[in-house]
């Protein structure tokens, strides 16, 4: 039951986003990062890029941000053990930790020293 529930949400989710884009739609949320600094924060574009995912434009979705083809990767290998209601053993690892917090740190600096697209 509980993962019907969270299958459904998604699959509303990812209807929501193919059919109202992020550029044109004003209910999406705003990067509280990006409005304070007025830098990009890890995340940003990550709407804009998962809306060009789901109508299959992986150039534009990359170039919007390329880190989350990384998370989608690593969805795509913790999947099964979610299915089973586990939390995927690489994750409870030490070493997933702190490199997930270094790439996500080095993502963040980099693209807002002119280092990435």
């Amino acid at each position: 039951m509980k993962r019907a529930a969270i299958a459904l949400i998604g699959i509303a989710g990812a209807w929501v986003l193919y059919t109202f884009p992020p550029a044109t739609s004003k209910f999406y949320p705003l990067c509280f990062f990006k409005m304070t600094t007025g830098l990009d924060c890890p995340g940003c574009g990550s709407t804009r890029a998962l809306h060009a995912l789901l109508h299959g434009r992986f150039e534009e979705a990359f170039l919007f941000n390329p880190l989350l083809f990384v998370f989608l990767i690593v969805g795509l290998f913790a999947l099964p053990s979610f299915m089973r209601g586990e939390t995927p053993r690489f994750m409870q690892t030490r070493w997933f930790g702190w490199s997930s917090v270094a790439v996500i740190a080095a993502w963040g600096i980099a693209r807002n020293v002119g280092g990435a697209p």
